[in-house]
C-alpha cells in the first residue's frame, strides 16, 4: 500500500509524545520547530526535556500513560522503549488521530520521514520504512545541490510571486515572468533578483 505525501501545518496544535528517551527527544525537536503545543507523557525524561520544560518549550506529565492523555491531541507519538506501552498508547488513539509508533512502522498511520530545510524550502525523502538510514545519507547528498544559498533565493521568489500576481496581465505571461526567475542565472545573482524586484514595483505603479 503507498503513502500520500503530505506537509501538515501544526502550528499551535496539541501534539503527545508518549516517552522521555532520547527517540522522543528527535521527534519533539522537529515539532517545536514547527511550533505545535508539545505535552509529554512520561514518568521520567531525558535531562534535555526536562530543560525544555523548565523553559516552558513543552508541557511535562510526571506520570505512566493513560487513555485519556490522548484528548484533544491532533497527532500522536508512541516512544517509549516498551514495545507494550507503545502498543497501548496506539491501541488508545481515535480512530481519526494520527500516530506514529518508533518501534512499528507498519502499525504507524503517518511516519515523519528525513529532510532538509533551506528557508522555505523543504525535502523529504522516505523510504516507506526500509531503510531510515538511507534516506538520511540521500537527505546529506541533497545538502551539497541545495545549500544554503537556497534560503534567500526562496525568500525572492516569495516575494516576486506576490508582486507578480498584482501584475495586470493573462496568466501565461505571469507563468513566464515566474518560470523566468527559476533559472540560474537569478538564483546566483543577487542583483538580478534586485533588478526584477525594481521592475515588478515600478510596473505595479504604473498601474495605480
Amino acid at each position: 500500500m503507498g503513502s500520500y505525501p503530505i506537509m501538515l501545518n501544526i502550528k499551535d496544535k496539541d501534539v503527545v509524545v508518549v516517552g522521555g528517551g532520547q527517540v522522543a527527544y528527535r521527534k519533539i525537536i522537529g515539532l517545536l520547530q514547527a511550533d505545535a503545543k508539545v505535552t509529554v507523557i512520561s514518568p521520567s525524561v531525558h535531562e534535555q526535556l526536562k530543560n525544555l520544560s523548565t523553559t516552558n518549550k513543552i508541557i511535562w506529565k510526571n506520570k505512566p500513560f493513560e487513555p485519556t492523555d490522548l484528548t484533544g491531541a491532533l497527532l500522536i507519538i508512541a516512544a517509549t522503549n516498551s514495545r507494550t506501552v507503545n502498543e497501548f498508547v496506539r491501541l488508545s488513539a481515535h480512530h481519526n488521530q494520527l500516530i506514529n509508533v518508533v518501534d512499528a512502522h507498519e502499525k504507524s498511520n503517518f511516519h515523519v520521514p528525513a529532510k532538509l530545510n533551506r528557508g522555505k524550502l523543504t525535502i523529504s525523502v522516505a523510504t516507506d520504512g526500509a531503510s531510515p538510514i538511507l534516506a538520511k545519507a540521500i537527505c546529506k547528498n541533497l545538502a551539497t545541490i541545495y545549500d544554503e544559498s537556497y534560503q534567500d533565493y526562496l525568500q525572492f521568489l516569495a516575494v516576486a510571486r506576490k508582486k507578480v500576481k498584482q501584475l495586470q496581465l493573462s496568466h501565461d505571461k505571469k507563468r513566464q515572468l515566474l518560470k523566468e526567475i527559476t533559472g540560474e542565472n537569478y538564483r546566483q545573482s543577487e542583483h538580478k533578483q534586485i533588478e526584477f524586484l525594481q521592475m515588478l514595483t515600478d510596473v505595479i505603479n504604473q498601474q495605480d
